[in-house]
């Protein structure tokens, strides 16, 4: 599943590419996604523009005209693709934006987890209202997240990937930010100290942060909408690691299960 360094990756590359157009048409091929797409899409969006493209969480947010707001979620292996001109449709093309000059935005998701719905102003602000913090923002630092930690007998790796404190963290990231901040995926997360919590909201924006300048992490779905894959894999120090020495220390990378999730550490770096 995309996580937020790929949604932020795409999110720009479309505010870049479709910012300011004009959708001129809607097909879709296949309503039955995880949520069924809106039924009148194409009748409420067409000929409108596109006046800002953001990410929140790991969603991609469309305000267009009207405060109409198209909300796409990738799931665990959707796309979105760009495509300039006429394109032969494959067979997992479920919805496809056209525009007025002649480009087009297809979602493509091969196993239908991923979500196209249409809101308003107001069901945005209802539909998001659960979610935690942004890890970009100023306010996530060391002083919040041990508030946010205080209280929460979980792993703090659980506590990492739960979109109600935190956004946008998956099993990836938590992983590989817990590897650069040294602490153990089993500790509670009511049990860090500030200075590690401190370290830990450093490593997380680090993390974000290298893997969004590399062009996210391609392990087998993952892909930008021009089709160029990201390489931030080749930098992970324990995801995907196991049996494989550290690279810090040379201890062998153990991998366990928490919460249904691989977990990936070394034992004697974190701690």
């Amino acid at each position: 599943m995309p996580e937020l360094p790929e949604v932020e990756i795409i999110s720009n590359f479309l505010f870049d590419k479709i910012k300011n157009k004009q959708i001129s048409d809607v097909t879709v091929n296949n309503w039955n996604l995880r949520v069924p797409i809106t039924q009148n899409i194409d009748d409420v969006i067409k000929g409108k523009v596109i006046n800002n493209i953001k990410r929140r969480g790991k969603y991609i947010i469309w305000h267009i005209d009207n405060d109409i707001v198209v909300t796409v979620h990738l799931g665990m292996s959707g796309k979105l693709i760009y495509a300039k001109g006429e394109q032969a449709q494959n067979k997992h093309d479920h919805v496809i934006f056209s525009f007025s000059d002649n480009t087009s935005i297809i979602f493509n998701d091969p196993r239908k987890f991923g979500l196209v719905i249409i809101l308003n102003k107001e069901q945005e602000v209802n539909f998001f209202n659960d979610f935690g913090i942004e890890p970009f923002t100023d306010e996530f630092n060391g002083d919040y997240l041990q508030k946010l930690l205080k209280s929460k007998t979980v792993n703090i790796k659980s506590a990492l990937m739960n979109n109600k404190l935190i956004v946008g963290i998956g099993n990836i990231y938590a992983s590989e930010s817990l590897f650069r901040a040294r602490i153990s995926p089993l500790r509670s997360a009511q049990d860090l100290t500030y200075k590690e919590c401190e370290k830990l909201a450093t490593e997380i924006k680090n993390t974000l942060s290298d893997a969004i300048i590399a062009g996210g992490s391609t392990l087998k779905d993952y892909a930008q909408p021009s089709g160029s894959v990201g390489y931030f894999q080749n930098s992970f120090y324990v995801y995907g690691k196991v049996q494989k020495p550290c690279k810090i220390c040379n201890n062998t990378i153990t991998l366990i299960r928490q919460n249904g999730r691989s977990t990936y550490f070394c034992n004697a770096c974190q701690n």
